[in-house]
């Protein structure tokens, strides 16, 4: 998940209760919810592949979890103990301000394995990645849920709310405008930012300790985590079965991955060693709708461009990182060919997120950067 909705959920979780049990543990809570991102400072800025290599790898692992938890931990106590003017009864309690960096960053992990993007949790010994497939990496669903437990639990004023509001405003601009957000979701969450405002409104007559409020959101989460557990399972079963009919002496790989806002419908792939197939479908037969028949896209990872690719060190982070790659061989604006790969999660054209190319040889090889490899 992204950062905005790792920090909403830390707030909600502090707000929910956790905050009374120690001083400084909405500190431990919302940093601690996005902590495992630290790994942004050394994967983001040297080049794709290093970002494909190390982005949720050991710090979205069981044993970063730990270690992690644990050095947030001895900080939290550090701070606390360095603080001027404390008295000893306001001091941060040990084993609650753990308990509540340990929640703050499970959190984290949770929401993270729980989409298509995927953590690693047996890293370093392992380099599987485990995918849940429930939501996408930007769920304004999540923010919808989230943000309205935060609102309603914190104190009032207009500078919040103004705040607040153009918060609102900037999430409704980038669902409500986004092409990729089916129109039915966009209407439907349109329908339910407007009754939350109604639901703040009013709120704000009876204010309270917001502990309630923020249960109910953390509650919302929660059920609409197991509806599209739900909806997934059901949708997973019938892409499976669109491929039963078929003899293969190796079963392909079939997905359902999530769509944005859209916890109904799917998008369905079935991969074999020589093609994708993918499209929409929907978790019931009665919402299927106009859907429109599967769509093939050859893989062509036997090409000998591809295979060359493959075998060099970006082909090693590929393999590791793409989920469903398939190459094609395109022509370079520039002059000359390209070799490229392509992860069907998220790109089947153009050159968007999940693609890696390499410029073409006169002998037909890719030439590969190294210094761009992990």
């Amino acid at each position: 998940m992204e950062n905005v909705c790792h920090t909403l959920a830390g707030f909600a979780l502090a707000r929910a209760g956790l905050r009374n049990t120690t001083p400084l543990a909405t500190t431990a809570l919302v940093v601690g919810a996005n902590l495992p991102d630290v790994d942004l400072a050394w994967s983001s800025f040297r080049s794709v592949l290093v970002y494909y290599h190390e982005h949720r790898g050991w710090t979205h692992s069981l044993v970063g979890f730990a270690v992690l938890a644990l050095s947030w931990w001895i900080v939290l106590l550090v701070i606390d103990r360095r603080l001027p003017a404390r008295r000893f009864a306001d001091r941060a309690k040990p084993f609650p301000l753990l308990v509540a960096a340990t929640i703050g960053e499970g959190s984290h992990l949770l929401m993270d394995a729980a989409n298509s993007y995927g953590i690693r949790p047996f890293f370093p010994w392992s380099e599987r990645w485990v995918y849940g497939d429930l939501w996408v990496i930007v769920d304004p669903w999540l923010w919808l849920f989230l943000g309205g437990a935060v609102y309603l639990s914190g104190p009032g004023g207009r500078r919040r709310d103004l705040i607040w509001l153009l918060g609102a405003a900037t999430a409704a601009c980038i669902v409500l405008f986004s092409p990729i957000v089916p129109a039915a979701c966009r209407i439907a969450w349109a329908a339910g930012l407007l009754t939350t405002l109604v639901v703040c409104r009013g709120a704000a007559r009876h204010p309270g300790d917001g502990s309630r409020s923020a249960r109910a959101g953390l509650g919302l989460v929660v059920v609409y985590g197991a509806l599209c557990a739900v909806s997934h399972h059901a949708a997973l079963g019938r892409v499976g079965r669109m491929d039963a009919d078929r003899r293969r002496e190796i079963q392909p790989e079939v997905a359902a991955l999530p769509r944005p806002a859209d916890p109904l419908h799917w998008e369905g792939i079935i991969a074999d060693a020589s093609s994708l197939r993918h499209g929409t479908i929907a978790a019931l037969p009665l919402v299927d709708g106009s859907a429109a028949p599967m769509a093939t896209l050859p893989r062509r990872l036997d090409n000998p461009a591809a295979v060359l690719l493959l075998t060099s060190c970006a082909g090693e982070v590929i393999r590791e990182f793409f989920r469903f790659p398939f190459a094609t061989l395109e022509e370079d604006p520039d002059g000359g060919r390209v070799v490229v790969v392509r992860d069907a999660r998220y790109t089947r054209r153009g050159r968007g997120f999940a693609v890696y190319a390499a410029l073409l040889d006169k002998n037909g090889a890719p030439i590969v950067d190294r210094t761009e490899c992990p």
